[in-house]
Parts: structure tokens; C-alpha cells; sequence
């Protein structure tokens, strides 16, 4: 029911759509696919809270972040840039509304009688596990960081609070045998979720352990943080509190929403702030020298990907064709190393960058707009339907019986679930963290279920007891001698 009202809701706005003015155009479509989305969300709620913690509807929120929400403040900006062309911003907006559409309705196909992972799940593990694997996560992630400045903590902070793209350890455009190990890093976002969990269920764990995951963790936030990569801290925030939710269980509601509310609030406040420093970097707007363009403004920016879906739309296909499966084939091999495949193609035959003229800058336009770069609105309804599949395909491992370990690979799929909203070329990378986490149960479950299947060692054969001695016959001092009957 609330994917069918979520659908009629988007077809409404669709076929009303107005507006005098490019912003107002995208307002009212903000408004009217908010209004959609929260009629589903509604209906879902009739399940309890517990049923709103899904990688789908997370997905359909965070499209909606990137696309339409900044248009329900005000935005002069993006009517000075487009201008009176309200046909073609009508047909962007609609494409968005195509994204939605396919993920609210490819979550459906998914409807499994049993999950071929829901057995690892649910296998309990022990406690020093956990904790291994988060200082595991942690230092694999930041490996090749501490490589870059000869593992010096000091120079690491520095690095962190730089301007973007300036680091050591950022990887060049075609990468070599370093970008294995470069790979590694999306091992942090493991951490977020382990951290989850030890907090929430700090009792079993001991303070020392919690105190140390807890400064783990707000280091992990600090670096998200001074990267200035808004999706990055999303990710962790989101995973985080997965990972808190279900291990708190549904006794520590009361706790469990003043934990949210806590990062959504410190989340808001972070994605204005890192506006204003990306571009320079933390240590330099903390000193003040540099006064960034982002403050003068009085209105909320995200990305303006609405923008560039509009503009890839004066493109595609009126002066280049569709790229066809090109975009697709990109996202599969992406994870593929260099260093192993010297033949591997370097990008797109058209980027995003190169279809809107600039330079020096990474563009981001959703997986709306490079799936319309591939193929149109076909194209669109078709990439949200997948995404749908797969969200949805993985919202049914969610289980109160889920052991801690289910848990936190659990919480890691969530991180796929956002950040390819922003980037369909990335998904098969966001999904490296979750492989390695299955793959480490399945060897977890492997070692345990052949310990379970060793015969027990038989025992000893007993040894006879030694006889006891005799009782002796001799009368004490004070004991007299029994008589002797003879009897005939």
C-alpha cells in the first residue's frame, strides 16, 4: 500500500508540474515527491519503527537529498544559471521522479521464502571476534595512509585537514599498483557499525573496550569530517546507527532516538561547515585566512545535481548518442585493479565533466543523470529497478535474530545503498566492504562448523581400583579379644 501511494503521489506531481520560475518548477516537485515518499513511509510505520531501517527506503531518501531537497528553501542561483528554459527543467525533474519510481517498485521483486545468507546471520560469534575486527577494519583501512607518511600520527593529521586532492595518498586517475592498496581503505566503513554495536551493548564488552572503539569511532568521524565529502560522513553516520539500532533492540527506544537525534542534528550542522571548507581545507578556515564564497549565501546547497541533469539533457542525445551499455560495463570493471588489467578503459568515452564544459572539477549528477547518459528514461526506470532489487534483496536479511556479527555486514550494505544514489560507476566498490565481511563469516562458520564435526577424543579406559587392606585383627590396649564359638 505505501508504494502504492508513494507511485500515484509521483505520478501526480509529474503530470500537474509547474512553476514561473526554474526553482519553482523544482519546488513543487520537491514538495510533491516529499509528500510521496511520506505516505510510504507511513504506511511502513504501521510495522513498527524497527521496519523503517531498510537499505530501500534509505536509498529513496538519500536520491531525494541529492536531487530535490534543496529545493525547499530558496534558490536565486539556479534561476540565474538556467534562465526561462522551463520545458527542459520539467523534463529533468521527471526523470527524477523515473529514479524514484523504479526503486519503489523494484524493492518488491525481492520477495524471498528464504534468504541464502539468513543461516550466517544468525551464527552467533564470540566477543573477542568483534573487537578484532574492528581494530582490524581500522588499521587496514588506514594502512596505506600511515604508509604514505612513514606512519607518523602527526603527519597523518595534517594530511586529513589539507585542502582536498592534495593528500599522498590520493590516487592518481589511472592508478597503479598502489591503487590495491588504496582499495583497502573502504575497510573503514566497517568500523562505524562495529562501533554500533560495542556502544550500544557496552555491558558485555568491558568500559576499557568501549572507551577505546568510542575514540576509534570519532576519529573515523573526524577524518569523514575534514574530507569534506559529504556522502563519506553520511555513510558512517548511517551505518553507525544501524548498527546501534539493532543491537539496542526495541527495550531502548527512548535511548535509541536521542542517539539519532544527536547525529542527524551533528550531521546538518557538518554539511554546512564542510561547504565551506572542501575547497581549502579545515586547518586553513579554521585560521581564518580564507573567507569561503559558500557563506555569503543565505539559502541550503547540496549539489545542484538537478542542474546537471538538466544540462547532460542539452546533450544527450542532441549532439551526442546514448552511450549505451558503456556506463554499465564501467560500473562491473571498476573494481578491477589496473596494476592487474593494463588494458583496462580509462572512463567514459564522454565524462559528465567533458558533456558540461568544465575543468578542474568532478561533477556530480546521481544515478539519475548517468543513467539518462546511457539510455534515456528507459534507462533510468530500469537502473532504479535494479537498485530496488537489490535494496530490497537486502532489507530481508534484517532479523531480530541476527547475531552480532549478521548485524554489522548487515549495517555495511547500507553504505552501498547510499553511496551509489550518488554514483551508479561506484557501486560495485561500495560492496567490496560487505563481500569481505561475508567472506570472513563464511571462513568463521567454516572453521566452526568442522571443530563441531571432530569426533570427541574417547576416554581412558579405567583403571581397576587398588583392593583395600585388610582390617587388622589386633586387639587395641583397651579392646577385648572376641570369642571364638566352636560349633559341632
Amino acid at each position: 500500500m505505501g508504494t502504492l501511494l508513494c507511485l500515484a503521489g509521483l505520478a501526480i506531481t509529474g503530470l500537474t508540474l509547474r512553476g514561473n520560475l526554474p526553482s519553482g518548477v523544482a519546488r513543487y516537485a520537491a514538495v510533491g515527491t516529499g509528500v510521496s515518499i511520506a505516505m510510504s513511509v507511513l504506511c511502513d510505520l504501521q510495522l513498527g519503527f524497527p521496519n523503517l531501517i531498510r537499505p530501500d527506503l534509505l536509498a529513496i531518501l538519500s536520491l531525494y537529498f541529492l536531487t530535490l531537497f534543496e529545493f525547499l528553501f530558496r534558490q536565486p542561483n539556479f534561476d540565474d544559471l538556467i534562465g526561462d528554459d522551463l520545458p527542459l527543467v520539467k523534463r529533468a525533474v521527471i526523470a527524477c521522479l523515473w529514479g524514484f519510481a523504479g526503486l519503489a517498485m523494484g524493492r518488491h521483486f525481492a520477495n524471498l521464502k528464504k534468504h541464502p545468507l539468513s543461516d550466517l546471520f544468525s551464527r552467533p560469534v564470540r566477543k573477542s571476534w568483534i573487537i578484532l575486527l574492528f581494530w582490524s577494519a581500522l588499521f587496514l583501512g588506514f594502512l596505506y595512509m600511515l604508509l604514505t607518511v612513514d606512519f607518523n600520527p602527526i603527519r597523518l593529521v595534517e594530511n586529513i585537514v589539507a585542502p582536498r586532492f592534495t593528500q599522498p595518498w590520493i590516487r592518481t586517475k589511472l592508478g597503479d599498483w598502489k591503487a590495491l592498496l588504496h582499495e583497502i581503505e573502504m575497510l573503514i566503513f566497517l568500523a562505524p557499525p562495529l562501533a554500533g554495536i560495542i556502544i550500544a551493548r557496552r555491558k558485555d564488552y568491558g568500559k576499557l573496550n568501549v572507551y577505546l572503539v568510542a575514540t576509534g569511532f570519532l576519529f573515523v568521524l573526524f577524518y569523514g569530517f575534514a574530507g569534506g565529502t559529504r556522502n563519506v560522513l553520511a555513510a558512517y553516520i548511517v551505518t553507525f546507527l544501524i548498527g546501534y539500532s539493532f543491537a539496542a533492540g526495541s527495550g531502548r527506544k527512548n535511548e535509541l532516538m536521542a542517539v539519532a537525534a544527536v547525529c542527524a542534528a551533528g550531521f546538518f550542522l557538518a554539511s554546512v561547515l564542510m561547504l565551506r571548507f572542501r575547497e581549502v581545507g579545515l586547518h586553513d578556515y579554521m585560521e581564518g585566512d580564507y573567507q569561503s564564497e559558500q557563506t555569503e549565501e543565505e539559502t541550503l546547497f547540496i549539489d545542484y545535481n538537478l542542474y546537471s541533469i538538466y544540462r547532460l539533457m542539452q546533450v544527450f542525445p542532441r549532439t551526442h548518442p546514448y552511450l549505451g551499455w558503456e556506463v554499465p560495463y564501467l560500473a562491473v570493471i571498476r573494481p578491477i585493479p589496473r596494476a592487474l588489467w593494463k588494458g583496462k578503459p580509462e572512463g567514459m568515452s564522454l565524462s559528465i565533466e567533458d558533456a558540461l564544459g568544465v575543468e578542474g572539477l568532478t561533477v556530480s549528477a546521481s544515478f539519475v543523470g548517468e543513467a539518462y547518459m546511457s539510455g534515456g528514461f528507459t534507462a533510468i526506470f530500469l537502473t532504479g529497478l535494479f537498485f530496488g532489487f537489490i535494496t530490497g534483496w537486502w532489507g530481508r536479511l534484517a532479523s531480530p535474530r541476527n547475531s552480532e556479527f549478521g548485524i554489522v555486514t548487515y549495517a555495511s550494505g547500507f553504505f552501498a545503498a547510499v553511496i551509489s544514489m550518488r554514483s551508479l560507476l561506484v557501486f560495485t566498490t561500495a560492496l567490496l566492504p560487505t563481500l569481505i565481511s561475508v567472506a570472513a563469516g563464511w571462513l568463521i562458520l567454516k572453521k566452526t562448523n568442522a571443530r563441531e564435526r571432530e569426533p570427541a577424543p574417547l576416554p581412558k579406559s579405567p583403571q581397576p581400583p587398588a583392593p583395600a587392606p585388610a582390617p587388622s585383627r589386633i586387639a587395641g590396649p583397651r579392646e577385648k579379644p572376641k570369642a571364638r564359638w566352636i560349633t559341632k
